[in-house]
């Protein structure tokens, strides 16, 4: 799979939908192929289906329909591995609350007009600028320090406009990687990292991080649980307020489990 950055102005949002019905499928299809900034790299006709294409493809938007067999659209976002921006779409006003508790960028009350849906994907293009330029801005930050003696990251740098933090390992509880970025999650703020996670996973090996997921570091001091979870995979459970929810790989919970010898 290859990787991307988020889209700036000149590339095309990469783009997933997913919805049950053919007329549907084939009016969304229309509307989105008179946009010359949309690239749709996937098309799923049911929530199984969509929970592949997003995490192998990692789109930056998703288009959802709510309503679809075995997994609705509501459902299928707490099982990706991968988590992209969200537009419900659906035929019912009544799923509006769930879907914005469910993080969602816009909800499309069907049948919707394309200048409707330009607007929903225009606020998708404004987070995706905003992230490419914080990525831009990170690029120029100081590169950790690491100690020649033990081959130890000893403090993560984030830089934030004329802001730098230094950041101890041991306070950052995990790091995923979103749209191109490296987040640091310390239990109350994200902070935005310079280096890839391949880079950080190999610095970070000594101080009790672990790769359990492509998309995500956790360090072992801050797991609180560890549930069995479907298809030899298993949720972690971090300890903090929001009891944050990580799904392994299943090589993830292989190397958690020779680790962690459970």
């Amino acid at each position: 799979m290859s990787k991307h950055t988020p889209a700036a102005n000149s590339e095309k949002i990469r783009l997933v939908f997913a919805d049950d019905e053919l007329p549907a499928r084939e009016k969304l299809s229309h509307q989105l192929s008179l946009m010359d900034n949309i690239d749709v790299v996937g098309v799923a006709t049911n929530g199984k289906e969509a929970i592949s294409l997003i995490n192998s493809l990692t789109p930056d938007v998703v288009l959802l329909d709510i309503q679809m067999p075995e997994i609705n659209g509501l459902e299928l976002v707490d099982l990706l591995n991968y988590q992209p921006m969200i537009i419900y779409t659906t035929a019912y006003d009544q799923f509006a609350i769930a879907a914005f508790e469910h993080a969602s960028i816009d909800y499309l009350l069907k049948p919707f007009p394309i200048a409707r849906l330009k607007k929903a994907l225009a606020k998708v293009q404004a987070q995706l600028n905003q992230q490419h330029a914080v990525a831009h801005v990170n690029k120029q930050t100081v590169q950790p320090q690491f100690s020649h003696n033990e081959n130890k990251l000893n403090k993560l740098i984030s830089k934030n406009g004329e802001r730098i933090f230094l950041l101890s390992p041991a306070d950052i509880k995990f790091i995923k990687s979103e749209q191109g970025n490296s987040l640091a999650w310390n239990g109350e703020v994200f902070y935005h990292l310079t280096d890839t996670l391949d880079q950080l996973e190999q610095a970070l090996s000594s101080q009790s991080f672990i790769r359990i997921h492509r998309s995500y570091l956790v360090n072992i001091d801050h797991i609180k649980e560890i549930q069995r979870w479907f298809n030899g995979k298993l949720m972690v459970i971090i300890n903090d307020e929001e009891k944050s929810e990580l799904s392994t790989s299943r090589a993830g919970a292989d190397k958690l489990k020779h680790i962690l010898r459970i």
